[in-house]
């Protein structure tokens, strides 16, 4: 398959798996065997998401979340991370994969629709539609979209752009902007079908709300296809806001039961209505005249406020329209971010302004759709970079603007203009005192000259070297304006910030170390000319040749693989100093020698451990580890002090053995060599000594 280049892309109209999500039996069956075998069932289960999505599915969202501008010209959509997720189901409720996705994104303004809070996912779709599998759910409660018939009609897409609105990206894993993070590079968008626009006729902002709503199993609630409309002009759906305007003093209870004064505000469904509402006790019936003045009455002041059906919040606070309009809304949902649990809050903040109870007033049929995502923004008469471009003023500094013939005169001194072609400006100061200065740009209306005897001007390395201050007490930030332009004119150009690259990673690195190796080298560095030097080389042969001169001081002495011991100082007999060291008891030692010999006193004799507390503490096991270990290490310093050619003594050998052994001498002898030597001869000479006598 074909892999996007970076910056390119790949559209699919779909990626349909073999598979829908379900619980499935695989029958496994061995035939042509000369015995019958017993066939084997394993349940599987294919899970996908069904009443909300998991966060790290969803890449991106387009506008984003709340958000404030003008998106009047894109369509809303959200960009799912796994490339088979909208066609993961059958929305007509069948088994088999479909290529209609079940997924689809609809965008709702304020008034139009209810999202309501965590529900029970079983009440969380249109009362009387059938799912396949109902067990099946990734949630115990999810959030549902309730819509009156007329909305669905108006602003839901039909079955036949369900399709459309669905398709797969390809694009190169390592296009960090395309890819979103991605990990292979395959993404599905959900498109909705509906243009954010802003209200021009009122000219006010419009907040909306895109919900990713699950279809499933109501295909046949979709509006039929219209046909093309080459413009448009934005009107609600349906407006349920004046739901916040009702007398708070009724209570929850009547407005469930429908029983309510209105006070003669206009509901959508008011004309279809077949009984006149009771009114309240202790207030005066409302004549009919007032159900069609209600238009009029609308844009009279709102009631106090607009309570929960629940009555959990107080009944005496603002309505909602004005609690949740306009830019409060979007500092509602950036107080919930900073909450520890901010999911859940930023998605309770979200829905604010989208909780009318439009199901306890409407009298046609309300459809409910499982929202697995949804994310509020608004749009406002935000500037376009078309617009910006057609209101740009382009006239040179100084230009007064031409005043329309209809239009007064303005009162107030002109610009302060003189005739050097400077033009006063107001200025703040780095510690923000507002003062005024004079600038002067390159293309003035008179010529100017220089100052006598100032020739050229001096080479600055900042603006701040540029400031000058004139006569009047003022600034002049002309050359120093003029200096940061060019200076960031010339970094626009690729071609100068990557030579300014280049010189600070070779010219400016190789300077810098130079200067390091001129202080700490004792010879000279050559000088640098046009011609090209290999610093690091002729450092290189100059250091090899001090090492030679100085290898004393540079390298240090030579050092053998083994130093010889240092000479041992002895004070009195050697026996004694032994005895001593190893803190034997000299004369019971001899005492016993006499009777059993010399090696067999050794031998009995114990090695006394020093004690803590007078108490010893002799660990057999620790013994004789320790004394293994030591063994070890003894024989590796050996082997690596002696040469190979060396033979050690061994204290059991025969003596015989010990006296060929010791015959031959090391290559290099030192005091220890003689020292042990001599106490082999003085026991060989008194074990002679013995044997004689005997």
């Amino acid at each position: 398959m074909t892999t996007p280049k970076i910056g390119h892309f790949i559209l699919h109209s779909n990626v349909v798996p073999q598979v829908t999500a379900g619980k499935y039996q695989l029958v496994t069956e061995h035939t042509g065997l000369p015995f019958d075998a017993v066939a084997e069932t394993t349940n599987v289960t294919v899970s996908a998401p069904r009443y909300t999505m998991p966060t790290d599915q969803i890449l991106s969202t387009f506008p984003p979340a709340n958000a404030e501008g003008a998106f009047a010209d894109r369509l809303p959509q959200v960009v799912l991370k796994r490339r088979t997720l909208p066609w993961e189901r059958n929305p007509a409720g069948q088994v088999q994969p479909s290529s209609t996705p079940w997924l689809a994104l609809v965008v709702v303004a304020e008034g139009e629709a209810q999202l309501s809070t965590a529900t029970a996912v079983a009440s969380c779709v249109t009362p009387g539609t059938t799912l396949l599998d109902p067990s099946d759910k990734d949630v115990e409660e999810a959030l549902y979209l309730a819509v009156t018939e007329s909305v669905v009609k108006k602003i839901f897409p039909c079955q036949q752009d369900l399709e459309l609105l669905t398709h797969v990206r390809h694009v190169d894993v390592s296009d960090t902007e395309l890819a979103m993070g991605d990990d292979d590079g395959w993404l599905a968008v959900v498109l909705a079908n509906r243009l954010p626009v802003f209200d021009q006729a009122n000219n006010k902002a419009v907040r909306y709300m895109a919900c990713l709503v699950n279809i499933e199993g109501q295909l046949g609630a979709l509006p039929p296809p219209e046909p093309f409309n080459e413009s448009f002009e934005w009107a609600l759906a349906q407006d349920w806001s004046a739901l916040a305007q009702i007398d708070p003093n009724v209570g929850p209870d009547p407005r469930v039961m429908g029983n309510i004064e209105l006070g003669g505000i206009s509901l959508p469904v008011a004309a279809n209505v077949q009984h006149s509402p009771q009114p309240r006790a202790g207030a005066a019936r409302t004549p009919a005249r007032a159900v069609q003045a209600a238009p009029a009455q609308a844009q009279q002041s709102a009631a106090k406020v607009g309570s929960t059906l629940d009555g959990s919040k107080s009944m005496a606070q603002a309505s909602v329209s004005q609690q949740w309009s306009g830019m409060q809304a979007n500092q509602a949902v950036q107080m919930a971010a900073r909450d520890p649990d901010a999911k859940a809050m930023v998605r309770d903040a979200m829905g604010i302004g989208f909780r009318l109870p439009i199901q306890a007033f409407a009298v046609e049929k309300v459809y409910r759709f499982p929202v697995l995502a949804h994310w509020s923004f608004t749009t406002n008469e935000g500037a376009t970079f078309e617009s910006l471009m057609e209101d740009l003023d382009v006239g040179l500094l100084g230009t007064v603007p031409e005043v329309p013939p209809e239009a007064p005169p303005k009162p107030g001194p002109g610009p302060e203009v003189v005739q050097t072609g400077h033009i006063g400006l107001d200025h703040r100061t780095r510690r923000g005192d507002p003062v005024r200065a004079w600038y002067r740009g390159p293309c003035v209306p008179l010529p100017t000259q220089r100052d006598p005897g100032q020739g050229m001007a001096p080479l600055a390395h900042s603006a701040d070297q540029l400031r000058r201050v004139v006569p009047d007490g003022r600034e002049d930030l002309s050359m120093a304006s003029a200096f940061e332009i060019g200076r960031l004119l010339a970094l626009s150009q690729l071609s100068v910030v990557s030579a300014s690259m280049r010189f600070r990673s070779e010219q400016f690195g190789a300077g810098r170390v130079r200067e390091i190796l001129a202080q700490a080298l004792p010879y000279q560095l050559p000088v640098l000319t046009a011609g090209y030097v290999d610093l690091g080389r002729y450092v290189a042969i100059q250091a090899v040749g001090e090492m030679a001169k100085h290898p004393n001081e540079i390298l240090g002495p030579r050092r053998p693989v083994a130093d010889p011991g240092r000479t041992i100082r002895m004070e009195g007999e050697l026996d004694a100093v032994v005895a001593a060291g190893l803190g034997l008891d000299l004369a019971a030692l001899k005492k016993t020698g006499e009777q059993i010999g010399m090696v067999a006193a050794l031998a009995q004799s114990s090695v006394p451990i020093a004690s803590k507390g007078g108490v010893m503490q002799i660990d057999d096991k620790a013994v004789t580890t320790l004394r293994g270990a030591l063994q070890a290490e003894l024989g590796h310093a050996l082997s690596v002090a002696m040469p190979a050619a060396t033979k050690v003594v061994s204290p059991t050998r025969p003596r015989a053995q010990r006296g060929a052994a010791a015959a031959a001498p090391p290559t290099q002898r030192d005091a220890l060599d003689e020292l042990i030597e001599s106490a082999e001869a003085q026991v060989d000479s008194s074990d002679a000594q013995e044997e004689g006598e005997q």
